[in-house]
């Protein structure tokens, strides 16, 4: 079996503990995605506008114009467009119910811990390399709770639904992107494999999904099994549309977990570019919200570091370089998860204030609005951010 040099030690050291699901996640690092890079090759020689118009009738079932699309984009989407039989559409109403009611918890965790563990990865090579995170950080990360706001969202998940749609167009997007790096002469597939590489997907998923919730709950959400369940489902079924094949599909939270175990392991340790997308999350996260005044947005940062050490710990932290800090141990989410049970007495206690329990997720939707109030599906035209057009 090929195996990318990058991940040579951490392969050897996994097929100690899972060597079946090492294996597995080993072969899926050379994998891209077949369906979206085919659907990618076939729009190639079409202008950009052409390539979003077609995917466009995709998304919304534009029987019409999709009747001038090339085969491969009405294959596509004729693929993708029936749910598997394991997803029943009614299982993610418990689930929307858990995220909503801990969001801001949910997206705390998301960006100082999730996104912050996915970038020690090889995939921060991938977006160093195009400068997708630490040139547009703000947008791309944005778009990263907007997926997960709008997924989260009862009927998110429908074929018309928003979080379809986002879902589906980032696999796209990943698409796209590993075109470039393969055409380029900057991506060394001896070393590290497939560019966005399914392994890398499915890792994310579990990332998101299994890891995010475990997250949360470290910080005070309380989620029970049927919410968490449900959760999962809403998950798999996101990381289906995403293009992760059946292999690493997890089915439950278990397996989630493991499965991102088994990988992590396999990953090599952090390298440059970890640590420049690794801290350029946290220094994105004040201009996410909108502070505009310099001293808030630097004790925004500031406890981002501390709870973000406190999430993925000290030796992790200090491979990122993030700051030291002496307030950033096991205290610290203590401290989180007593505030948010007080919290929780006084939603009881003020049940009779309107909005109340909705307030800090609709703050949250505000917050990732982008600009655009239609989603785009243009494609990024050049491999670096720097040079490409608007998407």
């Amino acid at each position: 079996m090929q195996i990318p040099s990058s991940y040579q030690p951490g392969y050897e050291e996994a097929l100690l503990t899972d060597p079946d699901l090492a294996k597995t996640y080993i072969q899926h690092t050379l994998i891209g995605d077949p369906d979206a890079d085919a659907l990618i090759n076939g729009l190639a020689d079409l202008d950009e506008k052409q390539q979003g118009e077609f995917i466009r009738a995709g998304m919304d079932l534009d029987e019409e114009k999709l009747r001038d699309a090339p085969q491969v984009v009405r294959a596509f989407f004729e693929k993708i467009g029936t749910p598997p039989a394991w997803f029943d559409p009614e299982s993610v109403y418990p689930g929307c119910r858990g995220f909503q009611a801990y969001s801001d918890l949910f997206l705390t965790s998301f960006v100082v811990d999730i996104i912050v563990q996915g970038f020690t990865t090889l995939i921060s090579q991938s977006f160093f390399t195009t400068g997708r995170l630490t040139d547009q950080g703000v947008r791309r990360l944005k778009q990263n709770i907007l997926q997960l706001l709008e997924i989260m969202l009862p009927g998110g998940l429908e074929r018309h639904g928003e979080g379809w749609k986002l879902s589906v167009r980032l696999r796209l997007v990943h698409a796209q992107v590993r075109r470039h790096l393969i055409a380029s002469e900057e991506w060394d597939y001896e070393a590290h494999g497939m560019p966005i590489s399914t392994a890398h997907i499915a890792l994310a998923s579990c990332n998101f999904s299994g890891m995010l919730l475990r997250s949360a709950t470290r910080i005070g959400a309380r989620l029970n099994d049927e919410e968490r369940d449900s959760f999962m489902q809403i998950w798999r079924y996101t990381a289906h549309l995403m293009g992760v094949p059946e292999a690493l599909l997890f089915s439950n939270e278990t397996e989630a977990c493991e499965t991102y175990r088994v990988g992590y392991i396999c990953e090599p340790p952090p390298g440059l570019e970890a640590i420049a997308m690794a801290n350029s999350v946290i220094a994105s996260a004040p201009y996410v919200i909108g502070i505009k005044d310099e001293k808030e947005r630097d004790n925004l940062s500031g406890f981002g570091y501390r709870l973000s050490r406190a999430l993925i710990g000290d030796e992790l932290a200090d491979q990122l370089m993030f700051p030291k800090s002496r307030t950033s141990g096991p205290g610290t989410l203590v401290y989180l998860r007593l505030r948010r049970r007080i919290q929780e007495i006084l939603d009881v206690l003020l049940w009779w204030r309107p909005g109340h329990r909705t307030k800090s997720f609709m703050a949250l939707l505000d917050v990732s609005t982008l600009e655009e109030h239609k989603i785009s599906y243009r494609l990024p035209d050049k491999l670096h951010a720097d040079e490409a057009k608007p998407w």
